[in-house]
This record gives structure tokens, C-alpha cells and sequence, in this order.
């Protein structure tokens, strides 16, 4: 008879059914999480417009939350060798749940006029990204012990349907929800009011959804992790090793784009809702438009990297970025106001979806191809510092030129252009320095698509904590 709390097999009766019983409930607890983020973070940008902030205080708001994550993520693995996996994703979300309770008392605040509640809420907001940069690659390795590797795939498939599925319902509801508050604000003769008490039924929705999400992992099965010496390595040492390695040119390659689309990146709420005066069903529409186009192009994205390599899909991907803000910038030849909203609900949302769909997962194989699984994880955290840097000068190059406040032309379209251009030269310069790590076939045209592998960035990222990990210990 074994004892409570003994170490056991994996394949151990007890072991796998609360394996089993776990997978079960993590495609809920996914479910429950897309749907407070989808009526919460989705909509703090609105929310941050809707509060009055300035078109500089929105780059300013983007700047902060792109560098915080990268930032904290080098300490992430530092928690798990002294914390259970369990404890840091419960307290992480625990915190998210709570703090859902002062942003929604921002509106309030404002309400009442109160002075400054722009910058109070941009800091919550940077708390909210914090305590997601310290969940995240924690929960992965937390489900990498409880997924089996030959079923990643299936399982993972199955959890991102019913995620997305519920994620997209409760953004367009969120929309529907707030012009209605709109509506009902016009009626009664106040607008701002009715607007905040939406955007205060969204927040209250997301924390509640937050706490279904924190009680449904509070119930799941964690193995332990016997943590073995890290193979360690200092951001200085991978910096000067930069220029000299495909890895650390491909990171440069990423930093400097990434601070091309990041003057850009904070204002397209901005110019959807304040310049073009779209409804809030509007704007999730055409922001979710270009999520459907990712999913729909995977298939044969995924096929073109295993085929041609992640190289040629970083270039042909990258020239289609540069295209992205100038299809933007033709919206403003169209005349009628519906032909402009159907326009940038398919031409810059297929290209755009296009783009990025093919540019993030040749990234991610691009790491995996390139990285030894022991290094994997400080060289990941070390990238995703630069690119958070690089998004932050961009941010921040972009509200220097809202702040300048462009006269001959509408400042936020002087911006995309701005960003076109920027794109355009670090393509131009930087696709050269690229090098695929492994062999591929010569490119062609003409290839059929014979598989489907939209999760495969997420099944690979549950191996970022692999250095650390001697071996994982199954428990009764």
C-alpha cells in the first residue's frame, strides 16, 4: 500500500487519474481565463481613451507594458527554484483578480474628477502585465509535466478551441455591452456615466471569470520538480556574443523591428475610436478579424516553415509588416464611412493575419532550431528583454511625435507612415544578416498543405524551464 504523499510512477493508477481529472479541468480553467481576459484586457486601452488619456499618454501606457514583462521574466525561473509552480500561478492570478477591484475604482475616481487618474490607472495596468509575466512561462512548465509529449498537439488543439471560442463571444459581448451603455447614456442624458458603468460591469465580469480561472487551478494535480544547477550565462556574455552568432543576430533582428512597429503599435486603438469615431462593436470587429486570419493561414504557414525553413518565412513575413500601416494609410481615399470599415475589416486584417501568424511561429521554431535546451531558457528571456526594450524606444519614439502634434497632416497617419518607413529600412538591412540553422529544401511555389499545427508555439514553449529540471516526481 502506498502511503500519501510517496513518490510513485507516472503511470501509477492514482497519478493518472489526477492527470486525467486535471486536463479536464484545465480546458475550463482556460475557458474561464479567455473569457476575463477577452471583457478585461482587452478593453484597457478603450477604457484608458475613455478616461480621457492623451494620444502621448497611450504610448506612453504601451511603452510600460512592453518592457515590463521581459524585465521580470529573467527572474521567473529564479521563483521556481524556490517556489511550487502551483503557489506562484495561484498568487499571480489571485493578485490579477484583485486588482481588477482599483481599475474599475479609476473610473469612479475620474468620475468625480479627481485629479491624475490617467497615470493611476497606467500603473495598474503595468501591475496587471507584472503578474502576467510571472504566471505565464510558470503555468507552461507547470502543464508540460501533466501533458504527455505525444499528445501536446491533440490536447492543446482541443483547450485553444474552447478557449478561443469562448474568448471571442465575450470580446464581441464586451462590445456589444458598452455601446449600449453608450445608447442608454445618450437617452438619460449622460454619456461619460453610463460609459464607466459599463466598462464596470466588463472589469467586475473579468474578476469574476479571474476567480473561477484561480479556484479551478487551485484544484489541479502538480507534480514536483527536483531542480538541478543551471547552465547560466549573464545578459552581458550573450551580448557580446550578438554579432558573432545566428541566434544573437536573429535577436538584433527582432529588436530593431520590433521598435519599427512599436511607433505605431499604441495608436491604433486611438485612431479607430477617437479619429474615425467607430463603436466599440466596431473596433473588436476588426480587432478580432485579424486573429480569425492567423488561425485560417497556419495550416499552410506551418508547412512553408517545416519545408523552406524560418528564414524565408521571417523575410516574406516581414516585407508583408512593412505593408501593414500603409494599407492603413489607404483607408483615407475611401469616401463612404461603411466602405472604410469593411475595408480594414479584411485588406489590412488578411495581410496583417497573414504576417504575423507566419512571423511568430517562424520565431518561435527560429529558437528552438537555434538554441541548446539547456541555454534555452536564459537565451528566450534575455531576447524577450531586447524586444521589450526595442518595442519601448518605439512607443516612445511615437509619442515624441504625437506630442509635436504633426500640422499638415492627422498626426496618428503621419505616425503609421513614420513606422512604414522605419520598417521598410530594417528589412531592407537587416533580413541579410540571417541564417537558417538547419537544412531545408530549396523554396517552390508549388506545395500542398498536408498539415495543421496552430499550437505548436505553445507546445514548445512548455520546454523554456527544461534546463532547470532534473526530474519531475509524480506524488499520491
Amino acid at each position: 500500500m502506498v502511503r500519501k504523499g510517496s513518490i510513485v510512477r507516472v503511470d501509477h493508477p492514482v497519478v493518472q487519474k489526477k492527470i486525467d481529472r486535471s486536463l479536464k479541468s484545465s480546458i475550463r480553467e482556460g475557458s474561464f481565463a479567455s473569457t476575463s481576459f477577452s471583457l478585461g484586457v482587452s478593453y484597457l486601452s478603450p477604457f484608458a481613451l475613455a478616461l480621457s488619456a492623451t494620444t502621448v499618454q497611450m504610448g506612453i501606457l504601451y511603452a510600460i507594458i512592453s518592457l515590463i514583462p521581459g524585465i521580470v521574466q529573467l527572474k521567473a525561473s529564479t521563483l521556481v527554484e524556490k517556489f511550487s509552480r502551483k503557489k506562484i500561478v495561484l498568487m499571480g492570478v489571485m493578485i490579477r483578480v484583485l486588482l481588477w477591484i482599483p481599475i474599475i475604482l479609476t473610473g469612479l475616481l475620474f468620475y468625480l474628477d479627481v485629479p491624475h487618474t490617467i497615470w493611476i490607472l497606467i500603473g495598474l495596468i503595468g501591475l496587471t502585465y507584472t503578474s502576467a509575466a510571472i504566471v505565464n512561462p510558470v503555468w507552461f512548465s507547470w502543464m508540460g509535466s501533466l501533458v504527455p509529449d505525444n499528445g501536446r498537439g491533440k490536447y492543446f488543439s482541443k483547450r485553444n478551441r474552447a478557449s478561443g471560442f469562448f474568448g471571442i463571444i465575450a470580446m464581441i459581448s464586451g462590445a456589444l455591452i458598452l455601446d449600449g451603455a453608450k445608447d442608454f447614456g445618450k437617452y438619460y442624458g449622460n454619456v461619460l456615466a453610463f460609459i464607466l458603468l459599463g466598462f464596470g460591469v466588463l472589469f467586475s465580469l473579468a474578476a469574476i471569470a479571474q476567480f473561477f480561472s484561480w479556484n479551478l487551478l487551485r484544484k489541479q494535480y502538480e507534480p514536483r520538480l527536483k531542480i538541478r544547477k543551471r547552465d547560466y550565462f549573464t545578459f552581458k556574455q550573450f551580448l557580446n556574443k550578438c554579432t558573432s552568432t545566428p541566434f544573437g543576430r536573429f535577436t538584433l533582428f527582432r529588436f530593431i523591428l520590433s521598435l519599427a512597429v512599436g511607433i505605431s503599435a499604441p495608436f491604433w486603438a486611438v485612431y479607430m475610436i477617437r479619429d474615425l469615431g467607430f463603436s466599440y462593436v466596431w473596433y473588436m470587429l476588426i480587432t478580432i478579424s485579424s486573429i480569425i486570419f492567423q488561425l485560417i493561414f497556419l495550416p499552410l504557414l506551418g508547412k512553408f516553415s517545416d519545408r523552406f525553413g524560418n528564414v524565408k518565412l521571417i523575410n516574406v513575413c516581414s516585407w508583408m509588416i512593412v505593408t501593414t500601416p500603409l494599407l492603413w494609410l489607404l483607408s483615407t481615399l475611401l469616401a463612404d464611412v461603411l466602405m472604410v470599415k469593411l475595408y480594414l475589416l479584411f485588406v489590412p486584417a488578411i495581410v496583417g493575419g497573414f504576417a504575423w501568424a507566419g512571423y511568430n511561429l517562424a520565431v518561435n521554431n527560429y529558437i528552438y532550431d537555434a538554441v541548446s535546451s539547456p541555454k534555452r531558457s536564459f537565451g528566450v528571456s534575455y531576447m524577450n528583454l531586447m524586444v521589450g526594450v526595442g518595442t519601448f524606444i518605439g512607443a516612445s519614439i511615437g509619442s515624441l511625435l504625437a506630442w509635436i502634434n504633426i500640422s499638415f497632416m492627422n498626426p496618428l497617419l503621419f505616425i503609421f507612415a513614420a513606422s512604414a518607413v522605419t520598417r521598410f529600412f530594417v528589412s531592407a538591412f537587416g533580413l541579410r544578416f540571417l541564417r537558417e540553422v538547419r537544412h531545408v529544401r530549396k523554396f517552390s511555389s508549388e506545395f500542398l498543405i498536408k498539415e495543421f499545427q496552430p499550437v505548436r508555439g505553445i507546445i514548445r514553449e512548455i520546454h523554456n524551464f527544461e534546463h532547470l529540471v532534473d526530474k519531475v516526481e509524480h506524488h499520491v
